[in-house]
């Protein structure tokens, strides 16, 4: 493997999907919008209350200290110290006042309507008040309360929560509720235009259960049609042979004709079985029919002049131009088996005193993997309607108008299904077109890996 390739294989793996993307911007924007919602606050609430928390702050420290002052050393000591603190004019002020009523330190301000007063005791026994016009000197405040953040980041997840459950929630309902009608048996059911104009990976899973539910529609509706189809295809056969069966007994002199009538309708009916039998086998599996290595140009030969020798009895004959080798391990016995439902078909319907050109040819894959088995089978025939060109391959078709025979070698309709079938199981292709002169062209294109191997045998 190229270094190249292996990059790339790397490179997928890594690669997030959209899904991916739109859950991390969904879960990085509630957090986002959470944690920028709760600093706001707490910033707005802390600039606006921040210069009356410095103030109380301060204000208490300077209230405390004078207190402790007059406790301890006195009435001297306390006045001067208060008297240091008003003389800083960005201090609040602080008023000393003795119980009489006498203003020793402070100015008047201070003992102004609001604010706050203290009783103090000081150390001679007298009572003194310590007054000032800050109102709130409570250092224990805890600030701006911490619940409004955690319940708005609570609301903003709940609410992108809720979004993303939805969103996420709706497309699996709609998967589920397509799930239940196809296990119900409703093959009609498709669910990708229920989920809007969205782009994720649950939108390619239903995409991909559509193709799903319509590959079993077509399955089911072919299976359904194939009942039907051999069923009337078996009961024609029955009825001629029930028929023979009445004349016989009515007429015992017509034993011998009514005999090879049953005996021809026995054949048809054990050759329609064997291509029943043939087709199931292909749809299986190729796995279940051996395989074994074989040129298929050596084949393809080997069948054209098979069929040039059935052909010249009819007035028609069948070319055929190859060069080289293409050997590969193949079903020999099912592809020589759908190759010669092609031919053997084309020889059919071409033109009385026309011929069937077959042209094989190898053609190198353009990705360089491997070599590539091109064969062309065009007859000079009346052609189908274009529109009939993709159906031809399905079993028991028949087509109108002139061409009211059936399509497949045997009249069972059968022919070139089971070379559709054998050919696919190769993981080859089949196509038909219309030729230039107006005739039938089937192109069949084989890969040289054609198909897995055979299991090796089993020993006892």
């Amino acid at each position: 493997m190229s270094p190249q390739i292996m990059s790339r294989r790397i490179l997928r793996r890594l690669s997030m999907g959209r899904l991916f993307w739109k859950l991390f911007a969904w879960l990085w924007l509630a957090m986002m919008l959470s944690f920028v919602g709760g600093v706001s606050y707490l910033h707005l609430t802390g600039d606006r209350d921040l210069p009356a928390s410095m103030a109380a702050a301060r204000t208490a420290t300077l209230l405390a200290t004078a207190e402790g002052l007059l406790a301890r050393s006195g009435t001297d000591a306390a006045v001067v110290a208060i008297a240091g603190w008003n003389a800083d004019p960005s201090a609040p002020a602080v008023a000393l006042v003795a119980e009489d009523g006498r203003r020793l330190v402070g100015p008047p301000s201070a003992l102004g309507q609001g604010g706050t007063r203290r009783r103090v005791e000081a150390a001679d026994g007298r009572l003194y008040t310590l007054a000032t016009g800050v109102d709130v000197v409570d250092t224990g405040d805890p600030g701006p309360p911490f619940a409004v953040p955690l319940v708005s980041g609570g609301l903003v997840a709940l609410l992108f929560s809720s979004l993303l459950a939805w969103y996420l929630s709706r497309p699996l309902r709609q998967l589920s509720w397509a799930l239940h009608a196809v296990a119900r048996g409703d093959f009609s059911t498709r669910v990708r235009h229920r989920m809007g104009s969205r782009r994720d990976e649950i939108v390619d899973l239903g995409s991909d259960f559509d193709r799903m539910a319509d590959r079993l529609q077509r399955l089911v509706e072919g299976r359904q049609r194939l009942l039907h189809d051999i069923s009337h295809e078996l009961r024609s056969p029955l009825t001629r042979m029930q028929a023979a069966i009445g004349l016989l007994r009515q007429s015992p002199a017509k034993t011998a004709a009514m005999v090879d009538r049953i005996d021809r309708e026995a054949e048809r009916l054990d050759s329609m079985v064997g291509e029943l039998l043939t087709l199931a086998r292909l749809e299986v599996g190729a796995g279940v029919i051996a395989r074994e290595r074989v040129d298929l140009i050596e084949l393809l030969g080997a069948i054209a002049e098979d069929a040039a020798f059935e052909a010249e009895a009819c007035g028609r004959a069948v070319r055929f131009t190859a060069q080289g080798q293409f050997v590969c391990t193949v079903a020999a016995e099912v592809l020589c088996r759908a190759f010669e439902n092609i031919i053997r078909n084309a020889v059919k319907f071409t033109a009385e005193g026309t011929g069937v050109d077959v042209t094989a040819a190898v053609i190198a894959d353009a990705a360089g993997v491997g070599d590539r088995l091109c064969v062309s089978v065009v007859d000079h025939g009346p052609g189908v309607p274009e529109e009939m060109l993709d159906k031809i391959f399905e079993p028991f078709l028949r087509l109108d108008g002139a061409m009211t025979a059936t399509t497949a070698v045997a009249g069972f309709g059968l022919g070139l299904a089971i070379a559709r079938r054998a050919i696919e199981s190769h993981g080859g292709r089949v196509g038909a077109a219309l030729a230039p002169h107006g005739g039938l062209a089937v192109t069949v294109t084989l890969p040289a890996a054609a198909g897995p191997a055979p299991p090796p045998p089993r020993l006892a």
